[in-house]
């Protein structure tokens, strides 16, 4: 009884509460009472002109699903020491709902921190870097090809177990044979010989082995058959597997108008691959001795993966490592303290992984786009790009190191190639003129025999130019002629400068020691009296007019003393001491000069000496053997001293 009163409470309270909560649902669900003017101050409203309002909700754009392909082609390149900033252009037909455009099959290795869009109409919403494989496992093409293969596989396969089982049985026929030999010579022996039995046997294995022999020959023409369709098959399926490990990347745009309107949109990105050096001309003429044209060239190469074709081309000695935060300067403080002056930036770490990708894809992405070509061909092809890169990357770190040294010194230059010109992909350098210009010149000759025996011819120039000229080989020409190539240095604008031009074979120059006044006295502190006999002779039918140069030593060590100098003719040397002569031969003239001084010096100085230059010689043994750039340098007196002594 108590246990059914219990139940009976424990209902009325359960509809009770249901009761209870569908009162409270319903006063929920009243619909509210509308709100008028007098409920609340009135409000003045101005006119508000009406913009695109803001999406309030925008999916993710995703390159497989999602996009409308925009055709695009590349219309500006600026080319830096080791990457290309490149710019594409396509239309879009911009709508007032928000529209995804996609700018598809970009390489793999496009830097997604340097990715900037502009659009002339609408608005940009959304701009997303999206990246896949070429192929996948996945994919139903994949599988055809894959399915294909094995199938052909198998067959083959099927081949080869026909033709083992074929050999299997010439085998046991061949050991039929050689039974029925044994049968028949012990037959013979013990005369009981059935010519019919051996004529059925014989005939057996004479049909059994051309059976097989027909067999194996039938086999063979379905195994030769087949090869080539299995050979590009697997060819076919090393392709497949080569865009499974090539990414392409896939820039999505969204875009939206207050009306439709059709947008001309702008992509700019960033990728390795490029790269470039200056290189210039010097035309002179005879006939002309008053002016000279200089030519100025950018020799780019580029195995970007991109098509440059019709582009607008600019080259650039900038730095492309720019800072994402603000030039934050720190105190300068001076003393023993290490800290100085920074400048906060952030490396930019999407071209770290830019270039890795270039590195691991670049040459599979060439090799894939070659593959309709023939074997032969294809195996030139590679030969040549391989080539071409190492090129490219020995021109790469030669420019970066030029290119940041000019920026050290607050130098940076900007050039546009002045004719659209085709830059190949495979990273064969093309030269692309950037510059042309004539300038005034002063034909000089020079002759320093201590340095050379033959006299040089040079040309004094001012760049008049609105650009300066970029360090870089120079080739000369005289009335159309090549004499060679020379270097010029970081020339700025309306700078003086000299270039060397030819040789002045008709000045015949010798510069001897005489030895009758020349002396070595060794001691605490070493003396030598050195005296040379400089002859010139002009050996052309015409005067001749140059300079000729030499020099005395110049001492900045206060245990070396230079005194006693003599100079006939007389000439006053200059802080550095270099001599010079203006002078003026008659044809078959010949002129000498005398100069002589006398060194006093410690004697340990040269066993210094040729301590450091072994040393030097052991830290770089190939430069020492290879390089006359690591020759001891004849600007420290303490060489000039040892070489000096080693003419005794």
């Amino acid at each position: 009884m108590k246990m059914n009163a219990l139940c009976q409470r424990m209902n009325m309270i359960g509809r009770t509460g249901l009761v209870l909560g569908l009162a409270v649902t319903m006063l929920g669900c009243t619909k509210p009472r509308a709100t008028t003017p007098e409920d609340g101050p009135r409000r003045h409203h101005r006119h508000v002109e009406p913009v695109t309002p803001p999406a309030e909700s925008l999916d993710v754009a995703d390159a497989e699903t999602e996009g409308t392909t925009m055709e695009s082609k590349v219309v500006r390149v600026t080319v830096y020491s080791d990457r290309a900033r490149l710019t594409r252009q396509g239309t879009a037909a911009v709508v007032a709902e928000p529209t995804v455009f996609a700018f598809r099959s970009l390489p793999g290795w496009v830097d997604d921190g340097s990715v900037q869009v502009s659009s002339s109409a609408g608005r940009i919403l959304d701009v997303r870097v999206d990246r896949r494989f070429l192929a996948r496992a996945t994919d139903k093409s994949w599988r055809r090809i894959e399915a294909e293969h094995k199938s052909i596989t198998n067959k083959l396969a099927a081949m080869r177990d026909e033709l083992s089982v074929l050999e299997a049985q010439r085998q046991q026929i061949e050991n039929i044979k050689a039974f029925s030999l044994t049968k028949i010579t012990q037959d013979t022996f013990i005369g009981d010989v059935n010519v019919k039995t051996y004529g059925d046997v014989l005939g057996f294995i004479t049909d059994s082995l051309r059976a097989n022999a027909r067999a194996r020959r039938r086999v063979m023409l379905q195994l030769d058959e087949l090869t080539p369709d299995y050979e590009a098959s697997l060819r076919r399926v090393n392709d497949a597997k080569s865009l499974m490990k090539l990414e392409e990347t896939t820039v999505l745009v969204t875009l939206q108008a207050e009306k439709p309107a059709s947008a001309t949109v702008e992509l700019t990105y960033m990728l390795p691959g490029a790269t470039w050096e200056p290189m210039h001309e010097l035309r002179a003429s005879t006939g002309d001795g008053k002016t000279v044209e200089v030519i100025s060239y950018a020799a780019v190469a580029q195995t970007s993966g991109e098509d440059w074709g019709g582009a607008e081309l600019s080259f650039s000695t900038q730095s492309t490592t720019q800072s994402v935060r603000i030039p934050e300067l720190e105190a300068l403080t001076l003393g023993d303290t290490h800290t100085a002056t920074r400048i906060l930036t952030s490396q930019v770490s999407s071209f770290t992984r830019a270039q890795a990708a270039f590195e691991g894809q670049s040459h599979l992405w060439n090799t894939v786009r070659q593959r309709s070509s023939s074997q032969r061909m294809l195996t030139n092809v590679e030969q040549v790009y391989r080539s071409n890169v190492e090129y490219m990357h020995m021109v790469q770190g030669r420019t970066v190191s030029l290119f940041e040294s000019l920026e050290k010194r607050g130098t940076t230059a900007h050039f546009k190639a002045q004719r659209v010109q085709s830059v190949r992909g495979d990273g064969h350098p093309v030269r692309l003129l950037i510059g042309r210009s004539v300038l005034g010149s002063t034909q000089k000759t020079v002759a320093a025999p201590e340095q050379s025996l033959n006299a040089a011819v040079t040309l004094t120039m001012t760049n008049t130019t609105d650009q300066p000229f970029l360090p870089g080989k120079v080739a000369r020409y005289l009335d159309g002629t090549f004499l060679g190539m020379t270097d010029i240095d970081f020339i700025a604008k309306g700078e003086k400068f000299s270039l060397f031009l030819s040789v002045a074979d008709h000045l015949k120059l010798s510069r001897q020691l005489d030895r009758k006044l020349s002396t070595l006295v060794r001691k605490t502190r070493n003396q030598m009296q050195v005296a040379f006999i400089v002859t010139v002779e002009n050996l052309s039918t015409e005067t001749a007019t140059f300079t000729l140069a030499d020099r005395i030593p110049v001492s900045e060590n206060k245990d070396i003393k230079v005194d006693k100098v003599s100079i006939m003719p007389v000439v006053k040397p200059d802080t550095q001491g270099i001599l010079h002569w203006e002078l003026t031969l008659k044809p078959g003239e010949k002129r000498e000069f005398r100069i002589g001084y006398q060194v006093e010096y410690p004697s340990e100085l040269v066993l210094d000496t040729q301590r450091r230059r072994m040393h030097n010689r052991n830290a770089s043994p190939y430069h020492e053997v290879n390089s006359p750039a690591a020759a001891p340098s004849k600007s420290r007196v303490e060489d000039q001293i040892m070489e000096l002594e080693n003419m005794f």
